[in-house]
């Protein structure tokens, strides 16, 4: 079990410190006591999963998993409303099939160009989302005839918080790129 353990501490630890790993293994097989080697075993895979979240690397790419999944998600909870909306109410089905090709096409971009297509893309839909809620804002006038301005008002609004976080997701992964590597002993 001890050892199990230990491999584990092999696949969490970064790649700069797989003699740390190697030593483990090497202190396990040296405890004769199958019970101190599992308390070793355990305190290693606590410093390993430690070390693992503390390098920025991990953050970067899991805060870059967690934008781009979301937006996927946004993109296929947009793709069933247009299902659903489809019968009730025809004009909403075009502003939900766009904003569900919109994250989609932002997931995809994101994923393949990095951070800084996020950032780019929330910089330039920002805006239109705050231009679409002081159009429905508005009142009767040129919002009034086709849509129902405060489903549209809500939509606008969690736009703006949704971009307002990819943005934010966005500079936080191209700021931790950017720090300076300490090296720890």
């Amino acid at each position: 079990m001890a050892l199990m353990l230990v491999g584990w501490c092999a696949a969490l630890l970064p790649a700069d410190r797989a003699s740390w790993a190697a030593a483990m293994k090497a202190e396990v097989d040296a405890i004769d006591d199958d019970g101190a080697a599992l308390t070793f075993a355990i305190g290693c895979v606590w410093g390993a999963a430690k070390e693992r979240i503390l390098s920025r690397s991990f953050a970067a790419r899991s805060m870059q998993f967690a934008t781009i999944a979301g937006m996927l998600a946004i993109s296929l909870l947009s793709a069933l409303m247009t299902k659903r909306m489809i019968a009730a109410h025809h004009q909403s089905t075009v502003v939900f099939t766009l904003t569900s090709v919109l994250f989609a096409a932002a997931a995809l971009r994101g994923y393949l160009r990095g951070p800084m297509a996020l950032v780019q893309i929330a910089r330039s839909v920002l805006p239109i989302y705050v231009l679409a809620y002081a159009f429905t804002s508005s009142g009767p006038g040129p919002a009034g005839g086709w849509i129902d301005a405060r489903l549209y008002q809500a939509l606008a609004i969690e736009g703006i918080g949704i971009w307002t976080a990819i943005l934010l997701a966005g500079v936080f992964m191209i700021r931790v790129g950017t720090l300076p590597t300490i090296t720890r002993m």
